[in-house]
């Protein structure tokens, strides 16, 4: 058990020297998913765009098309040929967004479920594009509701305040809250 909590603590550290150290301001996501979804990802800035990057993972299905621009498309199978490991992250990230994340990922992936779609994909979809946005621009996540330019500074204040101890307790507890300090302050 000792060594597990010596490895967890040298992921905490590694990560908070990268813009990885951004997705554990999710909720629901922790240090090792925020690790492996980042180490797979690798540098964000190098990254080729958002859609090849869901393709790399494996969560979308391939559409086959004949017949030039108007001809009928079919809706296959997700791809055998993809990153399994990143593939593997980002599910369990998006089955934890799902569970325990913010509202409106909560409240989507339930409408998911209910709808009869894969909703751990459509999560994912989601959760990649807005941790490829978190980590390019080193922010911490906000609600769309935040987001709109006619927020009052104090209610995104209060917001900050609200859920600054989630992610201080991650790092923490892994005890790499000053490393990860140094990252989100800078």
């Amino acid at each position: 058990m000792p060594c597990i909590i010596q490895l967890e603590n040298e992921i905490a550290l590694w990560l908070a020297q990268t813009q990885g150290a951004f997705l554990t301001t999710f909720r629901g996501i922790g240090i090792v998913l925020a690790a492996g979804v980042s180490a797979e990802i690798g540098n964000p800035y190098e990254q080729k765009p958002l859609n090849n990057l869901v393709s790399y993972s494996g969560i979308i299905p391939r559409v086959k098309q004949t017949g030039g621009p108007q001809g009928k498309t079919r809706t296959g199978k997700v791809a055998k040929r993809c990153n399994r490991i990143l593939k593997d992250y980002v599910v369990q990230s998006a089955l934890h967004m799902g569970l325990h994340g913010p509202e409106d990922l909560m409240a989507d992936y339930k409408r998911r479920e209910a709808a009869g779609q894969h909703a751990d994909f459509g999560i994912g979809r989601r959760y990649l594009r807005k941790a490829m946005c978190l980590m390019r621009t080193s922010q911490i996540y906000m609600p769309q509701r935040l987001r709109n330019a006619e927020v009052k500074p104090e209610e995104r204040a209060g917001y900050y305040l609200m859920s600054w101890p989630s992610p201080r307790d991650k790092w923490n507890k892994a005890g790499a809250l000053e490393a990860a300090l140094k990252k989100i302050v800078l």
